[in-house]
C-alpha cells in the first residue's frame, strides 16, 4: 500500500485552513470536513502519484494537483508522495511557494 508523508509545514498549512474555516468563519463541521477531504486526496495521490500535472517550474519532480479550492503541490517517492504544500486555488503559486522545501532531500 502506498503512502504519503507530510513536510512539516504542511501541517501549519492545514491548521490554518482548519482555523480560517472553523474559526474565523464559525464553521467547524465545514472546517473538518474540509481537512478530511485533503487527507482523502494525500491518499489517492500516493495511490496514483502521476495525477497530478508536473510543475517543473516550480521544482525538481514537483506536480500539482487541484482539490478545490486548494492546490497540493507534491513530490512522488518510493511508496508514494511527499506532500510539500497545500495552497488555495486564488493565490499565486510562485509568490506563496516555500521555495527552500521543494527541492528533494
Amino acid at each position: 500500500m502506498s503512502r504519503f508523508t507530510l513536510d512539516p509545514r504542511v501541517r501549519v498549512d492545514l491548521d490554518e485552513i482548519w482555523d480560517y474555516i472553523g474559526i474565523e468563519n464559525n464553521n467547524p463541521v465545514a472546517a473538518s470536513r474540509q481537512i478530511e477531504v485533503l487527507y482523502e486526496k494525500f491518499l489517492l495521490l500516493a495511490n496514483e502519484p502521476l495525477l497530478g500535472q508536473l510543475r517543473e517550474d516550480l521544482g525538481k519532480n514537483l506536480r500539482a494537483f487541484v482539490a478545490r479550492p486548494f492546490v497540493v503541490l507534491y513530490r512522488p517517492t518510493v511508496h508514494g508522495i511527499e506532500v510539500v504544500q497545500v495552497v488555495h486555488f486564488a493565490r499565486d503559486v510562485y509568490t506563496v511557494l516555500r521555495h527552500a522545501k521543494t527541492e528533494p532531500s
